[in-house]
Formats: C-alpha cells, sequence, structure tokens
C-alpha cells in the first residue's frame, strides 16, 4: 500500500520548480518528504547533503539507490582530504596554534585561532581583517594590531595545508575548506542538490550551494530556521539567502511526534520569536509536567551542558540504573577528564593522553592558561575536576560500568539539547542546567534567539510525557500573562549586541 502523504507534503514533492525552499516544523515529515521528492525523480541524479555521519547513514537506509547521501566533508575527503590522513586531527588546540606560531602570548594565540576558524567557515578565499574577533577590532589601535593576528592566522593556515609539514595538522573543517577552495564542479555529477539542516551550515556551504543554483542545476534546501543551534560556531541560516529570494516555498507544519500539549508549548517558545504560524501536534497525546512520573521503563534528561550530561548520570548511575549516552560515552570527554584530574593530584603515572604532559607542566599552569585565554572547555573540565576531586576516577569507573551501547537495556537516556535534534523519546526531562532568564534585558538579541532555539528543539523531542525545566515555565507563564491581559504585550527589549556595540 503506497504511503499517503498530507495535503503539506504532495505540493513540495510534485514541484517542478528549480530552487525550492522546504520550511519543515520539528517533527514534521521533512525526510519522509525528501525521499518522496527522490523517489518521484528515479531518472535524475541527486545528491543529499547529510548534516552528520549518523544522518548519513540513516539516509542510506532510506532513499532510493539513485540518491548518493554523503556528509559535506565525505565529498572532500574523497577528492582531496584523504592525503592529509597523516596529520589529521578532531581539533586545533590553544597549544598546537602557540607552538606553530611560536608565541606564549594566550590572547593573541587564542585569536589567532578563532581567526583561523571564522575563514575556514567562511565563503572567503583569504584570511583578512573581517575574520578577526570582534573584541580586538574596538578602535583604531586595535585594528592596526590587528594585521599581526592576520599574518599569523595565514602563516598557520599554510602550514596547515601543508602536506609535508606534519607538526602542524589539519582539521576536517581544514580539508573542507581547502577542497572549496578549488571550486569544485558538481554538475557533472548531479542533476539536483537537497541540503538538510539548512538553517545550521556555514557560509562556506550556503556559498556551494549557491554556485550549484548558478549553474542552473536543482537544488532543494529544507530545514527550520527555529532549529538554528550552532551560531556560535559561524552557522548562518542558508533558508533566508538572498539567491533564494525567487525560489518556491513549502511548509511543513503538522507534527506527527507529539499531540497538542507538546506543540503548545512549543507555539509559545516560538511565539517570543514573532512566530505566528502554528505547529500543529497530530501525534499521540502528550502530557506537560513539571517532574517525570517515576514509575517509567525509561526517560531521558536533555541538558545544557557536558557537565550538566555527567551529573545526571551520575545521580542515576547511584541508583544503580544503566545508562545510554547519545553520541557514546567516550563523547564527553570522560578520559580527558580524568587525565586533568590526574595532573591536578601530582600523578602523572597515571595520564593516558601523554600530550598532556608535553604541553602542561602541572595543573596550576593548566589552570593558567585557561584562565588567560578564557577557553570554555577548558575552564568547564576544571569545574568537574574540582567538584569532584575526591573521588572523580572512582564516578567515572561507575559511569563506564553503567553504560549501555543499546538503548533498550538502558533506564535513562542523558544527552545536550544540541546532540538531541534529530531524536525522541517517550518521556523527556529538561535538566535544571538551562540558566537562561528569558525576559532579562541583560540578553542580546542573538543569544536570546539561540536560547529559545535550544529550548523548542528539547522541547520538542518528547512524544508521549516532558517535563519542563524553569526557563520554559517562564516563558509558558509570560505569554499567558500576555494573552489574558495582566501584562502589557510590550515588544522585547535586548542588550547592543558586540556586533552592533
Amino acid at each position: 500500500m503506497p504511503f499517503a502523504f498530507t495535503h503539506e507534503q504532495q505540493p513540495a514533492i510534485n514541484s517542478l520548480a528549480r530552487l525550492i525552499r522546504l520550511i519543515a516544523f520539528a517533527g514534521t515529515g521533512k525526510t519522509t518528504t525528501l525521499v518522496g521528492y527522490a523517489e518521484a525523480r528515479p531518472a535524475l541524479r541527486i545528491l543529499y547533503l547529510c548534516y552528520n555521519k549518523s544522518v548519513e547513514i540513516e539516509a542510506k537506509r532510506k532513499f532510493p539507490p539513485h540518491v548518493l547521501c554523503k556528509t559535506s566533508h565525505g565529498l572532500a575527503y574523497g577528492a582531496i582530504g584523504a592525503k592529509y590522513k597523516h596529520k589529521l586531527t578532531g581539533n586545533l588546540r590553544l597549544t598546537d596554534v602557540a607552538r606553530a606560531i611560536c608565541s606564549q602570548n594566550w590572547d593573541l594565540v587564542r585569536s589567532v585561532l578563532e581567526t583561523l576558524n571564522a575563514f575556514m567557515a567562511s565563503a572567503d578565499p583569504q584570511i583578512g581583517i573581517g575574520h578577526v574577533p570582534l573584541e580586538r577590532l574596538k578602535n583604531e589601535r586595535m585594528k592596526r594590531a590587528a594585521s599581526n593576528i592576520v599574518t599569523a592566522a595565514q602563516r598557520l593556515w599554510a602550514r596547515m595545508c601543508d602536506v609535508n609539514d606534519s607538526t602542524v595538522q589539519i582539521t576536517h573543517d581544514g580539508y573542507l575548506k581547502a577542497w572549496a577552495l578549488t571550486r569544485p564542479n558538481l554538475t557533472n555529477r548531479f542533476d539536483i542538490v537537497m541540503a538538510d539542516e539548512a538553517q545550521d551550515i556555514n557560509p562556506l556551504l550556503a556559498g556551494f550551494l549557491a554556485v550549484l543554483a548558478s549553474y542552473g542545476r536543482g537544488v532543494v534546501v529544507c530545514g527550520d530556521g527555529h532549529q538554528m543551534l550552532y551560531r556560535f560556531r559561524g552557522a548562518v541560516d542558508a533558508l533566508e539567502a538572498d539567491w533564494l529570494a525567487d525560489a518556491e516555498t513549502h511548509y511543513l507544519t503538522q507534527s506527527f511526534r507529539f499531540g497538542p500539549a507538546v506543540a503548545t508549548v512549543a507555539n509559545m517558545i516560538l511565539h517570543f520569536k514573532g512566530e505566528s504560524r502554528p505547529l500543529v501536534g497530530l501525534g499521540e497525546a502528550t502530557r506537560v509536567t513539571k517532574k517525570l512520573p517515576e514509575d517509567l521503563e525509561h526517560r531521558t534528561v536533555l541538558c545544557r551542558t557536558v557537565i550538566g550530561v555527567i551529573e545526571s548520570a551520575l545521580i542515576a548511575q547511584a541508583l544503580g540504573e544503566k545508562i545510554f549516552w547519545v553520541g557514546g560515552i567516550e563523547g564527553y570527554n570522560l578520559q580527558d577528564i580524568e587525565d586533568l584530574h590526574a595532573l591536578s593530584k601530582g600523578r602523572s603515572d597515571l595520564i593516558k593522553g601523554r600530550r598532556l604532559l608535553q604541553e602542561y607542566h602541572d595543573y596550576d599552569q593548566y589552570k593558567e592558561v585557561a584562565n588567560e585565554s578564557e577557553d570554555g572547555e577548558m575552564l568547564r573540565t576544571i569545574k568537574i575536576v574540582e567538584q569532584y576531586s575526591h573521588n572523580l576516577p572512582e564516578l567515572f569507573a561507575k559511569l563506564r560500568r553503567t553504560a549501555v551501547t543499546d538503548e533498550l537495556e538502558a533506564a535513562l537516556t542523558v544527552s545536550t539539547a544540541h546532540r538531541s535534534k534529530g531524536l525522541e523519546w517517550d518521556a523527556v526531562e529538561l535538566a535544571g542546567d538551562f540558566l537562561f532568564e528569558p525576559f532579562s534585558h541583560e540578553n542580546t538579541r542573538e543569544r536570546f534567539e539561540d536560547e529559545i532555539n535550544l529550548l523548542y528543539v528539547a522541547c520538542t523531542r518528547a512524544m508521549k510525557i516532558l517535563s519542563i525545566n524553569s526557563p520554559v515555565l517562564e516563558i509558558m507563564q509570560e505569554f499567558v500573562d500576555r494573552r489574558e491581559g495582566r501584562k502589557a504585550a510590550l515588544p522585547l527589549t535586548f542588550k547592543p549586541s558586540q556586533q552592533a556595540a
């Protein structure tokens, strides 16, 4: 029996437009629509650009054979990335940059790394002053000094791209950028390109899609601007790109993931972003509570921070519960935290990642670098090490013993809200580490939108029961107060952003 598409999905599937923008709210069947679109065009060569590797693996199960499902990094690796396999790294550390540019000025080192990252995420052909962090460009004197940052970043980039220079490694974003700079022409390989999660791609990929469109190829971009989570990494909402001004736009607003209760919460959240198009919950009836029932066979806790995930897991393992970690337990940097704990105790013999010893003489130097560079990851790691100083290795050993790789065996699933995007569970609890005051005048517009988006994503993971936290409760109360006239419906005011200032 053929699948019955909705009245929102069918027009998008049947569209003959060369440029299509598919705006799909949470749980509204975006992938189903794209599969239907591909199946309706069996004679065409289609590239489905996946957001990450896990999406690629899942997409290969769902899409027909004439669709190539690949991440952008996968395309780039096949083209040029493989030649860098001897010097690939997950990320460049501040100490890597310090050695490469021969500097112990951590303020400079951090600025060089941020400049390089901004360049790699951009569509620009060269590193320039526009990639330098804004806080380094507050006045004319700082702007003149910024030329040193640009020069250092250019040299660092050159060494990264040098296949023969093994002392400076290259990241996955590095070979992706290097590939993009060759201006690859894929028009001979594909008739249509479909780009998923278009609200969270970087300018580099957005420019890549614009080039394909300019060559006359069909381009379908899909996503949800309210699920944009990675602005802090330089992501842009390609759904709003100028080159899509004439695109045919289709909306998917009917969610089969959850019922009216969760949809109502989501609509209250999105109201404060100015969204007037309602999300409709057509799934199983859902409950919204302040606390999950205690007799659940399985529950999921979504946290704002990695620290929150670890602390939620520590509470559960004390109760003897089996725990499933979204993305795998080692993706939460437990070994790095244990190594730093050993360093803090002067037990270098217990450190497994010897690189830590090569970069830091002792724990005090690590803290000094973390504070001077204001590196968020380092500071968060220090917090965990010092909070659980007396028994951290024992606690982490228990966490590993209680971790399972089959979610069906778990009583608890833990994840950050960022990692939860695209997933769903019966019972979801929002953790208390979302330290966000929605209506504070200290919020910049960017921070407000980013945190609102994250709450929207987290809430819409629940299929049956949603346990909300205090920021969501505050949003709901504000919405009701304004609707019932207890508060004037005044526009939100925001602190000027650094860029505007």
